[in-house]
């Protein structure tokens, strides 16, 4: 469903807006839609503006784009170096940073991890993710079968770094377009 190269932009391009988001966390400037509507291209919205870029765009580019500190953003970390899982009680903004990290190695495990478990059929692409109400994600899944939509709660305390592998586990075994909170392992029961 994904194309190898198409969603290692993807990934590699959320990895470059985590580091532009985690340098700007303190609320003013935030990157509240990330929408990769084709091949080659993703739409970034703010509260204020949006922009268009290739999806092989860098922080610096995504910086400039968006307008730089002429228009108040912070200018993002040229370093890549390691980093320990934000989670509540930190700012909602800084775990966003780090989800969109790891919505970067959601796309990754999306494309392999399916025929990794002997299902390649099931393989999913991230289209799509949003910022609501500053302490939710909305992360837009295409798969076989329709969209799905994953709700992550920000200031909830629960740690994100799994979230990759229970998206994609939840995939295999969810319905046809369905729409779940993570945590998915609370919505097992129900």
């Amino acid at each position: 469903m994904g194309g190898g190269r198409q969603s290692l932009a993807r990934g590699y391009f959320l990895r470059e807006a985590a580091a532009l988001q985690r340098a700007n966390t303190g609320g003013a400037r935030r990157l509240e839609r990330i929408v990769f509507p084709g091949a080659g291209v993703v739409i970034v919205g703010t509260p204020w503006e949006e922009v268009r870029l290739d999806v092989s765009a860098s922080r610096d580019e995504l910086f400039a784009a968006l307008g730089g500190e002429a228009a108040g953003w912070a200018e993002p970390d040229r370093g890549v170096g390691p980093r320990l899982p934000v989670s509540a009680p930190a700012p909602p903004l800084a775990v966003y940073a780090d989800l969109l990290d790891d919505l970067g190695d959601l796309v990754f495990t999306l494309t392999t991890y399916p025929a990794d478990v002997g299902r390649p059929q099931a393989a999913a692409r991230l289209d799509a993710v949003r910022l609501v109400g500053g302490v939710t994600a909305v992360v837009q899944v295409c798969a076989p079968g329709g969209t799905h939509r994953i709700r992550i709660p920000l200031d909830s305390g629960v740690p994100l770094v799994a979230l990759p592998l229970a998206i994609a586990e939840h995939l295999l075994a969810a319905g046809v377009g369905t729409d779940w909170d993570y945590p998915v392992e609370e919505q097992r029961g129900e």
